[in-house]
């Protein structure tokens, strides 16, 4: 019997990253290859450069899923395989898990309820047949002004809550978030907004250094921006 999802994400999140897309892509690479990991083959892959992709088999190494075995050859550790069997427990896609968590990040947290299928396409780099194989299990496709959405049922909604939660935040945050970084996946999101944060914190704090007029108010803005955002964190709503 197959684990639920939520249950799937807490296991898998004890061997590695899943927010994180290329090590998502890696791992799952490395699982359908038998266990071997060619450096150039996975870079074309993933669309990385050599040196990007062996800093990504460096930090896989680090979490003992994977060994070197030559110039630019890796294979999975007794650890590794452990994750490849837990992926084979992930129902009710037969599909890669990995390719479901990635398009359920990209159809929750969307801006809007519907998303449509080009854009869907654009985000995921996935192909119109791919994408409908894996979709038509959580939601349905429907037809619009000449354009094709995609929109999810009412229990892979749910899903999407238990699948960001278990990730450390909520689904209102992620949308939120992902609609002022323009983020394509949940790792480039919280780095834009770290990044995004950080700089409007400076510039708050230059302007009461600075003794601008409006250096009050708007560090009195940004402290309430701040707690709405811890607030939304701490809850994970």
């Amino acid at each position: 019997m197959g684990l639920s999802l939520k249950q799937f994400l807490a296991e898998l999140a004890k061997y590695i990253d899943v927010s994180s897309e290329m090590q998502v892509g890696a791992v799952d690479y490395a699982c359908s290859s038998g266990g071997v990991i060619y450096v150039k083959e996975l870079s074309e892959i993933l669309g990385l450069s050599y040196k990007q992709t062996l800093d990504l088999m460096t930090r896989l190494r680090k979490k003992g899923l994977v060994v070197r075995r030559g110039i630019g050859v890796y294979s999975l550790t007794e650890k590794g395989r452990e994750l490849c069997n837990l992926m084979k427990k992930l129902k009710p896609s037969t599909e890669s898990p990995f390719k479901v968590i990635k398009l359920l990040l990209i159809v929750g947290s969307g801006s809007s309820d519907k998303l449509s299928l080009k854009r869907i396409m654009k985000l995921s780099r996935m192909e119109r047949d791919e994408l409908i194989k894996i979709l038509s299990e959580w939601g349905r496709f429907y037809e619009e002004g000449g354009e094709e959405y995609f929109e999810f049922s009412a229990e892979s909604e749910k899903w999407f809550g238990e699948l960001v939660r278990v990730l450390g935040i909520g689904p209102l945050t992620l949308r939120i978030l992902r609609f002022l970084t323009r983020g394509r996946d949940l790792s480039s999101i919280l780095m834009r907004f770290l990044i995004i944060y950080l700089s409007v914190s400076m510039l708050v704090i230059y302007d009461i250094l600075t003794g601008h007029i409006l250096g009050v108010i708007t560090a009195s803005l940004w402290m309430v921006v701040t707690v709405i955002f811890i607030i939304l964190f701490a809850f994970k709503k």
